[in-house]
């Protein structure tokens, strides 16, 4: 490795880290990171005069013998990005900043519109939002669908109004039709299972570098899967991996003869056996379950559902999601390391 890719590596490492625990003293970045002291200086003595890293306002809680360190943090302010969770009836917008940290979130109802006019809609949405937070550098978009290859949406479902409308789109273009029209911004068009698993290994201070994610939706109900390898999104051959279908009709039923609302325990307990099933295909080192179905589920309901793998040689996690969707902070975090990846590299030597 020559010293130029070392540097960026190394500068890559620590931001990737602070992201992930917040604030930190430079002496736990030298431990966590296993550099040299001086190292960790000049590292962050030269993300601070990017505007990165900022001196944090926090305090130290733990007790040391001597003198504590300073807390350093990323600046969230630095950059935005604008995270976009493509359902049926609807997208969830997310305003993030660098640090993690959101700054904005709605709900935009999705009008019904031709899959060729579908890309449009989008980017006039964008376009709004863009005019409120002028400083977004990168756009997310999460999708209840394959993306294939050529940036195609090769699968997206969209409820059934007209016996003219297909109930399943094939939407061409749709990445390079989103980029064209942002051609400033990073764009990231990804499977929503995929940024599910993205996001939940990031935000598990214990994350371990082979995992599947499973996202289990209500309204409508599906499952998706998303499978990280070695700390990387694995998509497979045309970004279809994961997409493991549930035949077990009586799951279906449920949800449909459930007016009021679905039982997440009863959905779990039908779906245990097509779950461990998939996961020996892999053999993660942990699985974790999200999405809507999860939304404001109590602990003690979370505690029963997890004993169901009680037995099973695996770790099964639930991450709940009240108020936002992991699918759209997993796509900030895949523009955000694009962005930061690419200033990284230009960053001029000291």
């Amino acid at each position: 490795m020559n010293k130029s890719n070392e540097r960026f590596q190394n500068m890559f490492a620590l931001f990737k880290t602070l992201r992930t625990e917040g604030v930190l003293t430079q002496a736990e970045l030298k431990d966590r990171l296993q550099l040299q002291g001086s190292t960790i200086s000049y590292l962050v003595n030269d993300l601070r005069k990017e505007g990165l890293i900022k001196n944090s306002e926090k305090s130290i809680q733990t007790v040391r013998v001597g003198k504590p360190g300073q807390l350093i943090e990323l600046d969230n302010d630095h950059s935005l990005f604008l995270g976009l969770y493509l359902e049926e009836t609807f997208l969830d917008a997310h305003i993030i900043g660098v640090a993690d940290q959101e700054v904005h979130s709605q709900r935009i109802p999705l009008d019904d519109c031709a899959p060729d006019v579908l890309p449009d809609r989008i980017i006039a949405i964008i376009n709004q939002l863009k005019e409120v937070y002028d400083s977004i550098k990168g756009i997310g978009i999460a999708v209840k669908s394959v993306v294939d290859r050529m940036g195609n949406l090769s699968s997206f479902k969209r409820p059934l109004r007209t016996s003219d409308v297909p109930k399943i789109w094939m939407v061409e273009g749709f990445t390079s039709r989103i980029r064209m029209a942002f051609p400033d911004n990073v764009v990231v068009v990804e499977n929503d299972a995929n940024c599910a698993a993205v996001y939940c290994q990031s935000a598990d201070k214990q994350a371990s570098p082979t995992s599947m994610v499973f996202i289990i939706n209500e309204k409508p109900f599906g499952v998706g899967c998303g499978i990280m390898i070695d700390g990387e999104l694995f998509r497979g051959f045309n970004g279809a991996s994961g997409e493991i279908y549930f035949s077990n009709r009586s799951i279906q039923d449920l949800v449909e003869q459930n007016k009021n609302g679905q039982d997440p325990e009863q959905i779990m307990t039908l779906l245990r056996e097509s779950i461990v099933k998939s996961i020996y295909f892999i053999d993660p080192q942990k699985v974790y379950l999200t999405g809507g179905l999860f939304s404001y589920i109590t602990e003690a309901a979370i505690d029963r559902i997890e004993k169901l793998f009680a037995d099973f040689p695996y770790p099964v996690k639930i991450l709940s999601q009240p108020h936002y969707s992991f699918p759209a902070r997993g796509a900030v975090l895949l523009t955000a390391d694009e962005y930061i990846e690419n200033l990284l590299s230009g960053m001029e030597r000291r």
